[in-house]
């Protein structure tokens, strides 16, 4: 047996005005209620079923419509905004105590009940969204927690990465050549270029032949050997702390990073990322 064809709008409109001419004329309600029970009867929307009343002959003025389409359209609005609120809160009472602005996941707190975990950014989310943005985009289904927590304990390396103090203050100065450094030395890094020699060194190393220097630095450095696959972990640092108003410097080794900080930055620098994840130790 073929399908019965599905009547277009425009048919089903003109069955339903013939419907409604026939339903007007034996209408009790009172002309208050007409729109409201015409809209019970046939099943349209506010909007719609002013339109199929004028066109029944009912007397709407233009003035009248405006008024019906605009309260029909707050009350859309109205309905729209408090399903996402239940939305949300639903969501909030679904992930609100294993995530926050900074992360979709938190794993853990610090000593000093800093979280951390996994960022919005690493989840491929946009962490300039709105809160509840985020929290609804984690909510979809996309991301499934599981698979969260596995990003976040893959690798112990990436989350718990402790800073070292070093305990010395430096300088960071222009020489004219190395000889007066004793490059054997803890904590002596030199840069060459074809227009300076550079020397950043403990305070107490600074050799003779120094035409330029600034002083009161400290540094600290990421424990470990870092892996050259591993990516963002000093952007994430230069990160929380220049959102903090720090200046620093960094310096690359083989092995690891150096981050150093003006001295009177210093204990501000160290406390703000004892508090993002990152345990701070003293040198041994």
């Amino acid at each position: 047996m073929p399908k019965k064809k599905k009547p277009s709008k425009e048919q089903r409109r003109e069955e339903r005005l013939r419907k409604g001419k026939q339903w007007l004329t034996t209408y009790k309600g009172t002309v208050k209620h007409l729109l409201k029970h015409y809209r019970e009867r046939f099943h349209v929307d506010t909007i719609t079923a002013s339109k199929d009343l004028k066109a029944l002959g009912v007397n709407y003025t233009q003035e009248q419509l405006d008024t019906i389409r605009k309260n029909e359209e707050e009350r859309i609005r109205q309905k729209h905004l408090q399903k996402a609120k239940k939305e949300r809160e639903r969501l909030f009472e679904l992930y609100g105590d294993t995530c926050d602005d900074r992360f979709a996941y938190i794993a853990g707190y610090t000593s000093g009940g800093a979280p951390y975990g996994s960022t919005w950014e690493e989840m491929g989310i946009d962490p300039s969204l709105p809160f509840d943005e985020k929290v609804a985009l984690l909510g979809s289904g996309e991301f499934d927690l599981m698979d969260i927590e596995d990003l976040v304990f893959e690798d112990d390396a990436d989350d718990m990465l402790e800073i070292q103090i070093i305990p010395e203050q430096f300088s960071v100065c222009k020489v004219t050549d190395y000889s007066g450094i004793d490059i054997d030395q803890p904590f002596v890094f030199t840069g060459r270029t074809d227009e300076e020699k550079s020397l950043v060194c403990p305070t107490r190393l600074v050799p003779a032949n120094t035409t330029s220097r600034e002083d009161k630095w400290r540094a600290f450095r990421i424990c470990g050997e870092l892996d050259f696959s591993l990516i963002g972990i000093l952007a994430d640092i230069t990160d929380l702390l220049a959102a903090n108003n720090i200046g620093l410097f960094a310096i690359s080794t083989y092995n690891t990073d150096y981050i150093l900080t003006k001295k009177k930055d210093f204990e501000k620098a160290i406390t703000i990322l004892d508090r993002s994840g990152y345990p701070v130790v003293e040198e041994e």
